[in-house]
């Protein structure tokens, strides 16, 4: 009998129309054909198990038509699982592989968000950034995106490298923690190393850095340079800190912009020719702004608008 008699045969005997004949021919079958066959009927171990249990049961469930004497036979079972192949597609539906779906997260400005990836990398996501990554990483590599800035512990996979694309520059790890600093206005991309070994690449420049180093890579030039910095000083912000080293307070203005979702106009123009240095931890955008008053004399600041103000006066340092 061909492969199509047999299939043809075991699908009447599964709808009960099984004649006589039909029965003789099956037990002319002989099992130790199966017996030398069977690494080629089934697929694997779970399929051939699976049938066994599946047909098994049926040998103790009343047949439509008269139980043929084959199937007492231990032959029988053998002839069973020999058409295994066939119950199988017709019993077991394999389930279609889903999709890998691409999340997106958005913080806006004056917020801030933890993240876990499905690696369990730990993301803290700064003011006015998105990370787009995979509901699941199913590929050599786990790669996400990202615009803005956070901070990354990721989990360690040395099968696995982590990477993160931003724009020209991929950061690549295996298992370390980092920050990112790549806001789209920003002229400079900065990856800041807490712990571990960070590759920085473009696509004509590469750096390695440790702890307590930084690679800054310059848009406009295509060019990765590499220093020495305080780590602290630049985490401080995953923590609700903000911290100003001798930075004029035009660029001030812009660091409260994003971390409380605000908008500053300005009296006088020469106002961001002074400079501040100060730290606020956790503080209220109305402690900054009066710190700020008091620090630099002849400044004042009003609320034009529900999330607009304006600073008046004059700044001398």
């Amino acid at each position: 009998m061909t492969e199509q008699d047999i299939k043809r045969l075991m699908e009447k005997y599964l709808n009960g129309t099984l004649t006589k004949r039909e029965e003789s021919l099956l037990e002319k079958f002989d099992s130790n054909l199966l017996t030398k066959n069977e690494n080629h009927v089934f697929h694997n171990k779970t399929q051939k198990e699976y049938i066994k249990r599946k047909l098994s049961k049926g040998i103790h469930q009343k047949p439509k038509s008269p139980m043929p004497k084959w199937m007492a036979t231990a032959a029988s079972l053998a002839l069973l699982l020999a058409l295994g192949y066939f119950a199988y597609s017709k019993f077991y539906k394999k389930p279609s592989p889903l999709a890998i779906v691409e999340v997106v997260k958005t913080t806006e400005w004056g917020k801030k968000m933890n993240i876990t990836l499905p690696d369990g990398t730990e993301v803290r996501l700064n003011s006015g950034s998105t990370i787009t990554f995979p509901d699941r990483f199913e590929e050599n590599t786990r790669e996400v995106e990202l615009s803005g800035e956070a901070f990354f512990d990721v989990t360690r996979n040395p099968d696995k490298p982590f990477i993160i694309k931003s724009g020209e520059v991929s950061t690549e790890v295996l298992g370390t923690s980092f920050n990112v600093n790549t806001y789209p206005e920003n002229q400079q991309i900065a990856v800041t190393v807490a712990t571990g070994k960070v590759k920085v690449a473009s696509k004509d420049a590469e750096v390695l850095l440790g702890p307590n180093e930084q690679g800054v890579f310059d848009r406009s030039t295509k060019t990765i340079s590499k220093e020495q910095i305080d780590i602290a000083t630049f985490l401080q912000w995953k923590n609700g800190v903000l911290h100003f080293e001798d930075v004029t307070l035009s660029k001030v203005m812009e660091s409260l912009e994003q971390w409380y979702g605000v908008t500053f106009v300005f009296e006088n123009e020469n106002f961001g020719d002074c400079h501040l240095t100060a730290s606020y931890d956790n503080e209220m955008l109305s402690a900054v702004l009066e710190s700020i008053m008091y620090t630099k004399k002849g400044l004042d600041y009003e609320y034009v608008a529900d999330k607009t103000i304006m600073i008046k006066g004059k700044c001398t340092d």
